[in-house]
């Protein structure tokens, strides 16, 4: 079998409601849809973040793939795109690292059609019965009342998804704000689900710790308070409380010990890259999951049949698929119910492209441009006039 053809396609995918962070607001994702074509009649899916990831793909990546067998392995094919080691002085290497974690995916779906078996199989098999997910929110606009319409939304968003965690983001409103939302969704809740937040780096560590003084023996976790990696370690040994980082990096991960682990699917290298992260942490017993970036269907196969077969990733993963209002694949979406989503036994990664949708969405991006999840922290107004001077 030889790869024939690989198309990329930047897309913007619309939410369904805006999504506020304490980094800003969203109403889409910016994403890259990946199709590698065969010449055995196979065409395998992946999908990446943003819409760089697209440009390297087919100027960079393509040529040096078509004409190669996928039976060699994702690993190996990956040295034709990327280096063995990337050199930390130099950035874009993880960008192009994330890009082939779109290419990865795509790979691994060939093999599993070949095979003819659904890919949590062969990825060694189901570890569990379903992919386990938390459910998930972003902040309401409004500081007076947020604390009730989080209470409300926890209660339909555990009703809905069954899950064992809700988790919600922090950090849009006042430190205040924030400490009385935590306790009043934990007596929403009942006790009955655990609570997480997800802070996006937003505290000094004098903060976190005023809210971790308040709160701490509430949260199952705190994903990123503040932005240092030691500082979190800080935190999790003065509160004994459960911290979190996207960190992906095995030497900063392991050298803090206390630091549980959210890699994003694409940047940590696809399938492959947290199969392996995976191996790496959870081999010491540190916390691994996966986060969750806004994927449409195809990434949200790939991080369901990670979970379905992988066994480090115990903790339930992030979930945003009922945030997005086009997941760009046919049929029904594979929505988070009784706290989890197990893989159908189809072959691959069990998913179609809507092609209708994904042109829909490619022209969304073509009108609106790239979509930053974390855009800069000052803006200005467009158009500038020119000085004269």
């Amino acid at each position: 079998m030889k790869i024939t053809a690989i198309r990329a396609t930047p897309v913007n995918v619309p939410y369904r409601a805006s999504a506020l962070m304490s980094a800003g607001r969203n109403d889409c994702s910016t994403r890259t849809i990946i199709e590698v074509e065969t010449d055995a009649g196979l065409t395998g899916l992946g999908e990446a973040s943003y819409g760089y990831a697209a440009q390297i793909i087919e100027r960079d990546f393509a040529p040096a793939l078509i004409g190669l067998d996928p039976h060699r392995g994702s690993a190996v094919l990956k040295r034709y795109c990327l280096p063995d080691h990337l050199d930390f002085g130099t950035p874009v290497l993880k960008v192009r690292l994330a890009a082939w974690g779109g290419i990865d995916i795509a790979l691994w779906d060939i093999l599993a059609q070949a095979a003819d078996v659904p890919l949590y199989e062969m990825l060694g098999g189901a570890v569990r019965a379903q992919a386990e997910f938390v459910a998930y929110a972003y902040s309401p606009p409004d500081g007076e009342s947020a604390s009730a319409q989080m209470a409300s939304a926890a209660r339909a968003a555990v009703a809905a998804s069954g899950a064992r965690i809700f988790e919600f983001k922090v950090g849009v409103h006042s430190l205040e704000v924030d400490i009385v939302t935590v306790k009043t969704v934990h007596r929403a809740l009942g006790g009955a689900v655990q609570l997480a937040i997800d802070a996006n780096m937003c505290w000094s560590h004098r903060d976190a710790r005023r809210f971790l003084n308040e709160v701490a023996p509430l949260l199952e976790n705190a994903e990123e308070p503040v932005a240092s990696v030691a500082e979190m370690q800080q935190l999790a040994d003065e509160f004994n409380v459960n911290v979190s980082t996207h960190c992906t990096d095995p030497d900063a991960m392991l050298s803090h010990r206390r630091v549980g682990a959210v890699p994003t699917l694409d940047a940590a290298g696809g399938i492959t890259g947290i199969r392996t992260l995976a191996r790496t942490l959870g081999t010491g017993g540190r916390r691994i999951w996966l986060r969750s970036h806004a994927e449409a269907g195809i990434g949200w196969a790939a991080i369901v049949h990670l979970g379905m077969s992988t066994p480090e990733l115990a903790r339930p993963a992030q979930s945003l698929m009922d945030l997005i209002a086009e997941d760009l694949i046919t049929g029904g979406r594979w929505e988070v119910r009784n706290g989890g989503v197990r893989a159908p036994s189809t072959a691959g990664l069990g998913v179609s492209l809507d092609r209708v949708a994904l042109r829909a969405c490619h022209a969304l991006y073509l009108e609106q441009g790239e979509v930053l999840a974390f855009p800069p922290a000052l803006s200005r107004a467009r158009n500038h006039p020119t000085s004269s001077a």
